[in-house]
């Protein structure tokens, strides 16, 4: 396989970033005297966005203009907390240095908007000195539409065909199939009981980030 880099998604494929955002609702949950996520709802709802998060903990009978207002306390509250619990996932950093023992180029394409991923990625500076970081708002489109991918292979000057991406959503492969590039489910992410990544049609499956260097064909 002829793969000169690859791309990730952030939260729930580099970083367990769960806690922390289900922790931002949950505290939203306990001043209005609701009932707390569970850490299985956290989980399976992380990779959806913060709204969903919010929906999760509220229900899906409050306004517009109320779930705009929870969504904005969310994000106060989440960036007031953003690395408490989150970490790395097991094996990145090994994966890592393997890609760049092997001179593969890799970045990061993520939906998070450029305030929390700046925000974050100052506390995991090898992220942030990546070879292209991309974020939600970068363009005025994000994932699935295939446009933030092919901006992050501009940037790297490498030809999509030659580029895998790899995400724990449904919307990371359809961007990446769209963009012509290999496309690597992460099952060990934030995966929704109802949508199982064996149903995304991704060209790779992997259950830990180091099995991307079996399909790689390189030495963890």
């Amino acid at each position: 396989m002829n793969i000169r880099a690859v791309l990730f998604d952030l939260d729930g494929t580099l970083l367990d970033t769960a806690l922390d955002l289900g922790g931002a609702a949950n505290r939203l949950l306990a001043r209005d005297n609701l009932p707390l996520l569970t850490n299985d709802v956290i989980y399976q709802t992380a990779s959806q966005g913060s709204l969903a998060l919010v929906k999760a903990g509220y229900g899906l009978s409050l306004s517009p203009e109320h779930y705009t207002r929870l969504r904005r306390e969310f994000l106060d509250n989440y960036t007031a907390h953003i690395n408490e619990q989150t970490t790395y996932f097991d094996g990145v950093n090994q994966l890592l240095d393997t890609l760049d023992k092997h001179n593969i180029i890799w970045g990061v394409v993520t939906n998070k908007p450029t305030l929390y991923t700046t925000q974050l990625l100052a506390h995991y500076p090898r992220l942030a000195n990546c070879a292209v970081v991309i974020c939600g708002d970068t363009l005025d489109v994000a994932k699935p539409d295939p446009r933030p991918l092919l901006l992050a292979a501009e940037k790297i000057d490498i030809s999509p065909d030659r580029i895998m991406y790899v995400g724990d959503a449904r919307t990371d492969i359809e961007a990446s199939v769209a963009a012509n590039m290999k496309s690597v489910a992460a099952n060990y992410g934030y995966i929704p009981e109802n949508d199982p990544t064996n149903t995304w049609n991704s060209d790779h499956l992997i259950d830990r980030c180091l099995d991307l260097c079996t399909i790689l064909a390189i030495d963890e």
